[in-house]
């Protein structure tokens, strides 16, 4: 899965389609102020006060905090809705036979205080909750057993929040959400989205129709992509969902290409695109609100933006979930104490996520000092913590000043570890190298770290990924 991102501070802390607009305004900065009342004008305000606790008002989301100087902890849900009412939502059947409206794609995203880490958690829209008991044009509903995706179709977004705050115990007043139509858009804007598939695909069912390998996607391909269930993955709501992921963070690394931000008429395109899809809460559709809270976020960087889906078991029925309660109640106390999450695999703040164990990464060692036998001590230390080590051997100079790791980009996540466990300052993708990684030792380096893998990283349920990772769907 997966490759490592530029180190470069960026704002890419929205994880979903309808959050793409703060990105846009953190790049172009005060710039902004131009399109202000336009943009303004494009976002549709939704107060969902009569189901949450909110005050429907414009105050701002960058509250400093007096006592430790950090902002306040922002935390959104974001919606993409699968209603097949309106021009553009169509594709996917017709609103006469599938009516209503649904959460489609459910993520609850927590913005730490210091505004240097994420976590965005999917909520299967198939898990079985006791829908909350909401209102809806004046009269109650919910309070029976349904798929979490029906509080969107009883009582709208408001609903779908309170059954997100019943799932985790959080107190959320903020979401934003975004439709088909929107999120064809704002592909179209953008010139289409790089995607990867590990075998050819084709789904009668969305006309999907892919071979092998890398492809830009545009409009209803990109659609079919993120939403075709039977011919990728296991044919589970569950599997799609890193799918849906890995789209999300190869759509943000498109916006914020040099391609996008220094054309302005397709900057303006995106722009457009991205609010006028956009239905929000009040505070959340104030675009001051969402500027502020953008450029706020211009140095979190990919590898501390966390993806994970709630940790579930499947029922009986075979099409459907629950919340694994004991495993997500870590999850959800971190983001209510904005705390990080999961632990990191290793010592101190920086520290990286670690999912690949030692003992799944082959690896070369050279010695590239002038130390004799360098190369053997360091495969010595590696084959202890777990490495297989397959060849020990000099590098082509001496005079490696850092030591530097060589991979394959198709498993980073290996060179992740082996990097950490190295404490390497130089890192190198080469493509077709294959599963073997080379570390050339150089004369940095003191002694190999040990490696923790989390549990919840192994979990399948719970697919933990960074935003520094790439994705190639089967």
């Amino acid at each position: 899965m997966p490759t490592a991102g530029s180190s470069r501070s960026i704002g890419r802390v929205l994880l979903a389609l309808a959050s793409s607009v703060v990105l846009l305004l953190t790049v172009i900065g005060a710039g902004v102020s131009v399109l202000m009342g336009q943009l303004q004008g494009n976002i549709t305000a939704l107060d969902i006060s009569e189901n949450v606790d909110q005050t429907g008002t414009t105050e701002s989301l960058n509250v400093v905090d007096e006592e430790t100087g950090t902002y306040e902890p922002v935390t959104v849900v974001l919606m993409g809705s699968d209603t097949r009412e309106g021009k553009g939502n169509g594709g996917f059947g017709s609103a006469s036979k599938i009516g209503g409206e649904r959460s489609d794609t459910t993520i609850v995203l927590h913005v730490s205080g210091d505004r240097q880490s994420a976590i965005g958690v999917s909520i299967p829209r198939d898990t079985i909750i006791t829908l909350p008991k909401c209102k809806s044009k004046g009269k109650s509903v919910g309070g029976y057993e349904g798929r979490f995706n029906q509080a969107m179709d009883i009582g709208g977004p408001g609903c779908t929040v309170k059954a997100v705050e019943q799932i985790s115990g959080l107190d959320i007043s903020n979401f934003m959400m975004v439709d088909f139509r929107g999120f064809k858009r704002i592909v179209d804007a953008v010139g289409g989205v790089e995607i990867c598939v590990s075998t050819a695909v084709d789904d009668p069912l969305s006309g999907l129709k892919l071979s092998k390998g890398k492809h830009v996607v545009e409009g209803e391909e990109a659609l079919a992509f993120v939403r075709a269930r039977k011919t990728l993955g296991d044919g589970s709501d569950t599997s799609r969902i890193r799918r849906q992921q890995a789209f999300l963070s190869s759509l943000m690394r498109k916006v914020l290409s040099s391609g996008t931000l220094l054309n302005p008429a397709s900057l303006l395109g995106v722009l457009n695109a991205a609010t006028e899809s956009l239905t929000a809460d009040p505070q959340m559709a104030d675009i001051t609100n969402l500027k502020d809270l953008a450029l706020s976020l211009q140095d979190l960087k990919p590898a501390n933006v966390t993806f994970t889906t709630v940790p579930w078991t499947p029922n009986n029925d075979g099409a459907t979930v629950s919340v694994n309660t004991k495993k997500a109640a870590p999850l959800w106390q971190a983001m209510k104490d904005d705390t990080p999450w999961p632990p990191k695999g290793g010592v101190g703040d920086k520290a990286p996520l670690l999912k690949t164990a030692p003992e799944k990464i082959q690896v070369n060692v050279l010695n590239g000092t002038t130390t004799p036998k360098m190369a053997k001590k360091v495969a010595r230390q590696l084959r202890k913590e777990g490495f297989i080590v397959r060849e020990v051997r000099n590098a082509d100079t001496t005079d490696y000043a850092q030591t530097t790791v060589l991979f394959d980009p198709r498993w980073d996540q290996s060179a992740k570890t082996l990097i950490y466990a190295m404490d390497a300052q130089t890192s190198k993708k080469v493509k077709k190298q294959g599963a073997v990684l080379d570390v050339i030792v150089g004369a940095d380096f003191d002694s190999v770290q040990t490696v923790k893998i989390l549990d919840i990283t192994q979990d399948y349920t719970a697919q933990v990924n960074t935003g520094d990772e790439s994705f190639c769907a089967s």
